[in-house]
């Protein structure tokens, strides 16, 4: 083979849309292979994409899947992906209808939004690294397999144990028992504690399971979740920056215009009294009426 059909043999393929058909692979290097690969415009807009989120969340994990370049956190999962379709590049936030503002497109998922860039389309980089960062703060979904979705592209499939949206709220309340009960550790008692409080507080409040079996509390909305990582137990609330905390709970996620955290450590004290009364003012804060801006 000549030095011509060579070069010509390394190129990626295109595959429908003009998507880069690109080796699965962690890290930087698979990334800018496939940026590098995407078609005409395609790929001033990947590089774009590409410094945005690198620049918003310092350190994010990077990887190929499935033809599409995942950017999440280390431990917590993926928040972002894109994909290179006909006429434009499709941004998906697997968490994308919990980000305020929720972003335009649907999806056939009841959590993914996406946006979609055009070739010389106006592109809201503010906005974009406003969505970006109130994604890396929530926890992240793990992809392990896709179906076929609009123009032969891909989307996500959640696995069967997660995001488990019951209206069941006794069968939601068994899966948490039992994942407190499988924790078996400092962290189990941790989170059966914040529940109880939880629960004290708002005595009417919705449990539920998402996002690969997070316990989430509702009531008119989501008041906050109870993540569990190696040396830590985050309640995550999804409206905290609107919240008054004169306790000084908040110890997370403190950037972000959104979400407040908390994060609980082994042999941490919990201030009982502080922690009822944040939850009890998140959930007035779903039931006030919106306030035009």
């Amino acid at each position: 083979m000549n030095a011509m059909g060579k070069k010509m043999s390394a190129e990626p393929a295109l595959l429908a849309g003009g998507n880069p058909q690109i080796a699965k692979g962690e890290g930087d290097a698979p990334v800018q292979a496939y940026i590098a690969a995407m078609p005409g415009w395609k790929s001033d807009v990947g590089r774009r994409l590409d410094a945005l989120i690198t620049r918003t969340v310092p350190g994010v994990h990077k990887a190929v899947k499935w033809n599409s370049p995942f950017y999440g956190v280390q431990g917590q999962g993926w928040f972002l992906s894109f994909h290179c379709f006909t006429k434009y590049v499709k941004v998906a936030f697997f968490r994308g209808t919990s980000l305020r503002p929720v972003p335009p497109v649907e999806s056939k998922s009841n959590d993914t939004r996406y946006v979609h860039i055009q070739e010389n389309g106006q592109v809201d980089e503010a906005q974009l690294a406003a969505w970006i960062k109130q994604a890396s703060e929530l926890p992240g979904e793990k992809c392990e397999r896709h179906t076929n979705h609009e123009e032969s592209g891909t989307e996500m499939k959640k696995a069967t144990t997660g995001d488990s949206k019951t209206s069941e709220s006794g069968s939601a309340s068994a899966q948490i028992d039992l994942k407190i009960r499988e924790l078996n550790d400092w962290r189990g008692e941790t989170l059966a504690h914040i529940r109880a409080l939880i629960k004290q507080a708002v005595p009417d409040v919705v449990e539920e399971l998402k996002w690969r079996g997070v316990p989430v509390w509702s009531h008119g909305g989501i008041i906050c979740t109870g993540e569990t990582y190696k040396s830590t137990v985050k309640m995550t609330f999804a409206k905290g920056a609107k919240l008054e905390d004169p306790a000084g709970l908040f110890n997370s996620s403190l950037e972000g215009n959104t979400r407040r955290a908390i994060d609980v450590h082994e042999g941490d004290k919990i201030d009982e009294k502080a922690l009822k009364a944040l939850v009890r003012a998140a959930a007035a804060l779903n039931s006030a009426p919106a306030r035009r801006e």
